[in-house]
């Protein structure tokens, strides 16, 4: 890499220079060539390359998000590629958003600390005459520099102050610092620190050990363990509240994932059940996923369920159905909607072998269409599907029917798949509270399955309680825009007042 700004040979210079200048003619042809028509896009690019050309040189090198027009002509080439793909569901990938802003990534969340350097003493000659150097009054050279504070450990020695009275009937102590649990080594802060270190930044304890005692503090997994759980046993009323909260919603989303068995790996894995709403998201990891553990959870629930087509699920509705039983009837409370999102990807699959498939998967994405018209309105967007949803709904059946005598073929298969379940994927059309897809549980799941690939899972089954219990709370936090640390502070806090808070108390 030649510096130009010290560079003496004039030929060298010149050589670069005719090398920049053919550079430039290429890159303006070929900017011609692609606005040709166009005069007033081409001139917007030109105008941008001048004010990058004249932005100084050092901005453009520490630049985090600095890009070149070469760069976002090769992307823009990718992205009419796509257009020209005659395969719809590429043609529905965004184009890139243009880039509006360069330089430096702005960082509004971070304290500034001014920091002012001075030469030392030695260096205050002057080289040239042997002179004092002297400050040049409000004169400096000023950047900007991105830092940071490693953690730190310490011992506090805590010396609660006494107070008595002369007459010797009272005695006060000062209240101590906030400890995990009254009589605690540990504080507060130091457990809610291992607790967002593992279920929210996925490190497992073991892992967190080893880093702590890089800074000095000697620690066994067992021990931030305890202070875990003691954290955790404050927060249990929250965490059963929370459920409380997302059942009283009429429409919930439910789903499963898998949670290993660290004491027997050969064992059969526990279950992940997450329970959704629209400010909740409830984790419970049970020893299965069968029909018994569905009642147990939402047995007593009231109102729809969105899940996926799981035997289970219905098999549970039915037990839940028979143990509310009036009068030699079943007295079904609970009703299942289907998720489209598990439709899309079956087709998705079969057009793979059968580009067909294009045909369900454009009508799916009208129906997301239809609600995103709606903009929130839910008035609208019940009017919206049931005139323009149904319809593309009838056409859809039609043409499904007409695939099912294909059933050992893939798109057959997604053909039976949805026929069969019909009256829960179409419920929606009817009420305007049940989203089209369960993509939100999925969502509250991917924090635990990005965690699990870190500490795999638990040893044993109060292991498990004390994931759900923090991983519900956190989720719910990030769902509701609170900070997870600062809500299991204030948590912790309600609860020795005998308060209970959720995340979103904190929001408003």
């Amino acid at each position: 890499m030649i510096d130009l700004r010290r560079e003496n040979d004039i030929e060298q210079l010149r050589r670069i220079a005719l090398v920049q200048q053919r550079q430039l003619e290429l890159l303006l042809q070929k900017l011609r060539d692609k606005y040709e028509g166009d005069l007033e896009k081409l001139q917007q690019v030109l105008l941008e390359m001048e004010q990058r050309a004249n932005e100084p040189a050092s901005d453009q090198l520490d630049s985090d998000n600095s890009t070149s027009v070469e760069s976002e002509w090769d992307e823009e080439d990718e992205d009419e590629d796509d257009e020209d793909d005659e395969d719809d569901e590429d043609q529905s990938k965004k184009r890139r958003k243009k880039r509006t802003q360069f330089g430096n990534t702005p960082q509004p969340n971070l304290p500034e600390v001014a920091v002012v350097c001075k030469l030392d003493e030695p260096d205050l000659v002057c080289p040239c005459c042997g002179g004092m150097l002297h400050e040049m009054n409000g004169q400096f050279d000023t950047s900007e520099m991105i830092d940071v504070i490693e953690a730190r450990y310490e011992v506090k020695k805590v010396k609660q102050q006494k107070y008595a009275c002369n007459c010797g009937g009272t005695i006060e102590t000062a209240p101590g610092l906030e400890r995990v649990m009254p009589g605690s080594r540990y504080s507060l802060a130091f457990a809610i620190h291992i607790a967002t270190n593992k279920y929210l930044d996925h490190m497992p304890l073991a892992r967190q050990a080893r880093k702590m005692r890089r800074f000095g503090l000697e620690i066994t997994t067992q021990t931030l363990w305890d202070v875990l759980r003691s954290l955790g046993e404050r927060l249990e009323t929250a965490n059963d509240l929370l459920l409380k909260k997302a059942l009283s919603y009429s429409v919930i989303g439910l789903d499963q994932t898998g949670w290993k068995r660290l004491e027997d790996k050969n064992a059969k894995p526990w279950q992940m059940w997450c329970i959704t709403a629209p400010d909740c998201v409830v984790h419970r990891i049970k020893a299965d996923k069968s029909a018994k553990t569905f009642v147990d959870l939402v047995g007593d629930y009231v109102g729809t369920i969105v899940c996926d087509a799981a035997s289970t699920h219905s098999a549970g509705i039915h037990d839940a159905a028979l143990s509310r039983t009036e009068g030699g009837c079943a007295n079904n409370q609970i009703i299942l909607a289907g998720c489209w999102a598990h439709v899309f990807r079956k087709f998705r699959d079969a057009k793979k072998d059968h580009p067909e498939a294009n045909v369900m998967m454009k009508w799916i994405k009208k129906l997301y269409a239809l609600d995103a018209r709606a903009e929130g309105d839910r008035d609208r967007l019940f009017a919206l599907r049931q005139t323009d949803s149904k319809r593309i709904l009838e056409k859809m059946k039609a043409w499904l029917w007409s695939q099912v005598v294909l059933e050992t073929l893939s798109i057959g298969k997604a053909a039976a798949y949805t026929i069969r379940n019909w009256d829960k994927l179409t419920r929606f059309a009817d009420d305007a509270r049940i989203p089209l897809d369960n993509n939100a549980t999925e969502r509250g799941l991917r924090g635990p399955v990005v965690g699990r690939r870190n500490h795999f899972g638990s040893k044993s089954e109060r292991g498990t309680q004390i994931a759900a219990l923090f991983y519900s709370l956190m989720e719910t936090a990030k769902l509701v825009g609170v900070d997870p640390a600062r809500y299991l502070h204030e948590a912790a806090l309600a609860s020795s007042r005998g308060e209970v808070l959720l995340p979103g108390d904190l929001a408003h």
